[in-house]
């Protein structure tokens, strides 16, 4: 009797941790903290000599934000890419002559490049944006935007 008690006791005590370690363990569910995260991205560096004042923005009905680039400066725009990879058509317009007491708006169709991180896995991390550079001609008063 006295072995069949322990067996019993053994055997209740067994299925006991059993069901403690099967309820104690941790759920899991899926985390979004490694996926993918890319923007929209362009900069811009200002190598003048002078301050230039210029607009920027995101798709043809965006508002136009007035910004200045300080010589010696890259400055980088982006935007939320969406979940097929988009982003809207960025602009940007400044005055194309200088000294002359007049302004002359010359307006670009930028391109961007996706920055961001990768998320989890082997997948190349992207992080420099589409380069341009503002510059003067030769003749040291039209203004150009070009890429780098």
């Amino acid at each position: 009797m006295k072995k069949t008690f322990q067996l019993l006791c053994g055997c209740a005590m067994a299925a006991l941790i059993a069901l403690v370690s099967v309820t104690a363990q941790e759920r899991t569910g899926t985390s979004q903290a490694d996926l993918p995260s890319y923007r929209a991205a362009y900069s811009i560096e200002n190598t003048t000599g002078v301050t230039i004042p210029y607009e920027c923005r995101w798709g043809k009905t965006g508002k136009w934000e007035k910004m200045s680039l300080r010589t010696g400066i890259t400055k980088t725009h982006w935007y939320p890419l969406d979940r097929d990879g988009r982003a809207p058509t960025p602009y940007v317009r400044f005055d194309r002559i200088g000294g002359d007491n007049g302004v002359t708006i010359q307006e670009y169709r930028m391109e961007f490049h996706a920055v961001g991180y990768a998320g989890y896995g082997p997948a190349e991390n992207k992080t420099e944006p589409k380069r341009y550079v503002f510059s003067y001609a030769a003749n040291g008063r039209d203004l150009n935007l070009n890429a780098k």
